[in-house]
C-alpha cells in the first residue's frame, strides 16, 4: 500500500491514535519513578524504558502526521482532553511499585500482541516504526517479567504485594483492547487479531502461562470494557495531567523535545 485511500487513512488513524497515546502515557508515569524506583539499577533502568516509550511515541505520531494529523509536537501539547485516546490505565496516576510492576508487565503482554497483529497491515511508515519499536520492547517484557518474578518469590509480604496489585490492576486492563472502530474498517489487511475480542483471548493466554508459572492466584476472566473506553471528553484528571505534563512547555515556548 504506497499510499491509503481517505478510507484507508481513516482506518489506520483508529489503530495508530490509541497506541501512539499509550506510549506517551506510560513513558510520562514511568518518568515519576525516577529517584523512587527500589534501587540505582532500578531507577536506571527506568528512565531508560520511560524515553523509549516517549521515542515510540514521536515514531508513531510522525506516523499520524503523514496521514494528515497534527505534528507529534502538536499532538502531545496542544491537544484538548477530548483528543486523546489512551487506555486510562497508562495514565492512571502512580501507586505503589507492585501496582506499577504489574501495571507495566500487563501493557508490555498486550502492546507485544498488538504490534506484532499491526505489522501484517502493509503500510511501510508504520511497518518501520514497529519495527524499530520491536527491538526496545523484547527488553521492556523481559525486564518487567523478571520484576514480576522477582517479586512473587520474595517472600510472603512480596507476594501478597503483588496479588494485591493484580487484584487493583485487573478491572483496569478492558480499554487497552478498545480501539474506538468497527473491526469492520480494517478487515481488508487481513488483521482480525486486532478485534478486541482476539486481543483479550490473545492476551488472557499468555498472562494464564506466566501466572500459572509463576503460581500466582488466576484474578479471573476480564470484565467488559466501559462503553466510553479510550475516550476523556469531560476528565477533569486528564485535563489537570496535561496541565502538568506541559509545565515546561508554558515555561519556554519554543522548547523541543
Amino acid at each position: 500500500m504506497m499510499q491509503p485511500t481517505t478510507q484507508q487513512a481513516a482506518a489506520l488513524k483508529t489503530l495508530v491514535i490509541p497506541m501512539a497515546d499509550d506510549e506517551w502515557m506510560i513513558g510520562h508515569r514511568g518518568s515519576e519513578w525516577l529517584a523512587l524506583a527500589p534501587d540505582l539499577e532500578e531507577d536506571l533502568a527506568m528512565s531508560s524504558i520511560s524515553q523509549d516509550e516517549m521515542g515510540h511515541a514521536e515514531l508513531l505520531y510522525e506516523v499520524l502526521h503523514g496521514l494528515g494529523e497534527a505534528s507529534a509536537d502538536e499532538a502531545v501539547y496542544l491537544r484538548g482532553p477530548q483528543g486523546w485516546r489512551h487506555a486510562a490505565l497508562t495514565a492512571a496516576a502512580r501507586g505503589s511499585w507492585a501496582e506499577w510492576v504489574v501495571r507495566r508487565y500487563c501493557y508490555e503482554v498486550f502492546d507485544g500482541i498488538r504490534r506484532k497483529a499491526l505489522q501484517r497491515i502493509p503500510y511501510a511508515p508504520l511497518v518501520a516504526a514497529l519495527q524499530k519499536m520491536d527491538r526496545e520492547h523484547a527488553y521492556h517484557l523481559t525486564h518487567f517479567q523478571s520484576l514480576v518474578q522477582t517479586l512473587a518469590y520474595g517472600g510472603p509480604a512480596s507476594r501478597q504485594y503483588l496479588e494485591e496489585a493484580i487484584r487493583e490492576d485487573w478491572p483496569k486492563l478492558p480499554d487497552l483492547f478498545e480501539w474506538g472502530g468497527r473491526d469492520e474498517a480494517w478487515v481488508s489487511w487481513d488483521v482480525a487479531a486486532l478485534a478486541p475480542s482476539m486481543m483479550r483471548a490473545a492476551f488472557e493466554q499468555v498472562v494464564r502461562q506466566d501466572f500459572a508459572a509463576w503460581q500466582l492466584t488466576w484474578p479471573g476472566n476480564l470484565p467488559a470494557a466501559d462503553r466510553a473506553a479510550r475516550h476523556h471528553d469531560n476528565s477533569e484528571f486528564l485535563a489537570a495531567l496535561l496541565l502538568e505534563m506541559r509545565e515546561v512547555r508554558q515555561v519556554a515556548p519554543t522548547s523541543g523535545w
